[in-house]
């Protein structure tokens, strides 16, 4: 008794210790994607300023109105450079620095979790920075795939709200509606939660909805607007849900009805 009640209190400290460097590590990890986030977009600002400069420095002889014209379509045409190098920054940031996410249950300060938050710091700069404003544009699907969605053909994405994109299948003929969350993760009691998420062909999504991690969207399903699946919803194809949480609308239907044609009976 006495050999187990000498080391029975070092467990707690030692546990305490394990904590404390855990959470360092994630202070140091939130300030090493801040940096990251400054590298990035300094890198991908290049080119833009590269062309204001070289326009503004070839029309040097020109009368002010001429060169703040050409400036002015400058940075339309810049800003696109911008995103396209924005958009391949992020992918190889993504590659060379292992951002790779997979299905499980890690605990909130685990490598993984933290390799799940350089993934989707790279999909929030791309998006807020650029793609927010080119919805429905080829540069959104590109990045996605780039970024290991599975996005089918004519698949319209009418949103930013998309994360943890390497977990996320959507099929072809797809409308997402804007404002939707469709995300492939959750946070619950200090752990991180990764469950694929998949959207049949001809889906259809109404704006405002919300998409929890581990749902399966069969073919032809819609879901009605501001509508929340919670995680592991199965939505039957040709299905038409919704509501908070979503259920079968067309179950309810029936089952209102056949109430009323029994009294009427």
């Amino acid at each position: 008794m006495g050999f187990y009640a000498t080391i029975w209190p070092m467990e707690k400290p030692d546990k305490q210790a394990q904590s404390t460097r855990e959470m360092r590590r994630f202070q140091r990890w939130l300030w090493g994607l801040h940096l990251l986030a400054i590298v990035v977009l300094g890198l991908a600002l290049f080119p833009m300023i590269y062309l204001f400069y070289a326009v503004w420095k070839s029309l040097a002889a020109y009368p002010p109105a001429v060169k703040v014209l050409a400036v002015s379509f400058s940075v339309s045409l810049g800003y696109f450079l911008f995103g396209l190098a924005l958009i391949f920054l992020s992918v190889l940031a993504k590659t060379v620095l292992g951002f790779r996410i997979a299905p499980g249950l890690y605990p909130m300060y685990s490598i993984e979790a933290l390799r799940w938050m350089g993934y989707n710091s790279l999909i929030l700069i791309t998006n807020s920075a650029f793609l927010d404003v080119l919805r429905i544009s080829p540069f959104q699907t590109l990045f996605y795939r780039l970024m290991g969605a599975k996005v089918g053909k004519d698949a319209n994405v009418n949103t930013a709200g998309l994360a943890d994109l390497s977990m996320l299948e959507i099929g072809d003929h797809v409308v997402i509606g804007g404002g939707t969350a469709l995300i492939c993760h959750a946070v619950e009691r200090g752990f991180l939660r990764l469950a694929p998420t998949k959207l049949g062909d001809r889906v259809s999504i109404g704006l405002g909805s919300v998409i929890m991690p581990g749902c399966q969207i069969g073919d032809g399903a819609v879901i009605a607007p501001c509508s929340f699946l919670p995680k592991g919803t199965q939505v039957p194809p040709r299905g038409l849900w919704g509501g908070n949480p979503a259920r079968d609308l067309r179950a309810e239907r029936r089952n209102a009805v056949s109430p009323q044609a029994q009294s009427l009976d």
